[in-house]
């Protein structure tokens, strides 16, 4: 399985006011560089969890399908297409009436084939592209108090050591109160 990103999401689940006043800072001269930590720590935040925070399309490209398919990055929003990719390069898009999509938020979505549905021929390497729409919603307000939280000790971490030199005990701090944040919206997979 491949993921690309195809449409990054529209905000942050941090807005830089809300970075500035946690970090304490009212000038607008590292506004650029605190927008930065706040992606970063989004960034970091999604690849701990395995999760999208703010509505974002992603791209999967499997070999091969079996009658139910995982779709990554909860919560999933909607399936957008699924394309077969025949021998010849050809691209067509399989009809949403032959399968289901389960869209749970606590963790990862499904595609199932109906029952008496087969996918198309296909020509068996990077032969499915699955385009899907993840995240809470498209702002701030839909994600999670805990992940906002989590974000910002991460920012805080960040801006307070720009240079490297924080000790070593203050990151790990920093990082593991992140992680008990995130941990109760990490997907675990086996």
């Amino acid at each position: 399985m491949r993921l690309k990103l195809k449409t990054a999401p529209p905000a942050e689940p941090v807005t830089l006011e809300e970075a500035k006043n946690h970090l304490k800072v009212d000038a607008a001269d590292d506004n650029t560089l605190i927008a930065g930590l706040v992606t970063a720590a989004r960034e970091l935040g999604e690849k701990e969890t395995k999760r999208a925070f703010i509505t974002q399309v992603w791209e999967m490209c499997l070999d091969t399908a079996k009658d139910e398919i995982e779709i990554p990055k909860p919560p999933l929003q909607s399936v957008e297409s699924i394309k077969v990719i025949d021998d010849d390069g050809n691209a067509s898009v399989v009809s949403s009436t032959y399968y289901d999509v389960d869209a749970s938020q606590n963790s990862p979505g499904r595609v199932k084939l109906k029952a008496g549905c087969v996918w198309p021929y296909h020509r068996g390497f990077a032969s499915f592209l699955i385009e899907f729409k993840a995240g809470y919603g498209d702002d701030a307000a839909n994600v999670p108090e805990a992940l906002k939280r989590a974000i910002l000790v991460l920012i805080g971490h960040m801006d307070e050591n720009r240079r490297g030199v924080g000790t070593v005990k203050a990151r790990v701090h920093a990082l593991d109160e992140a992680r008990i944040l995130f941990a109760p919206f990490k997907i675990w997979t086996f």
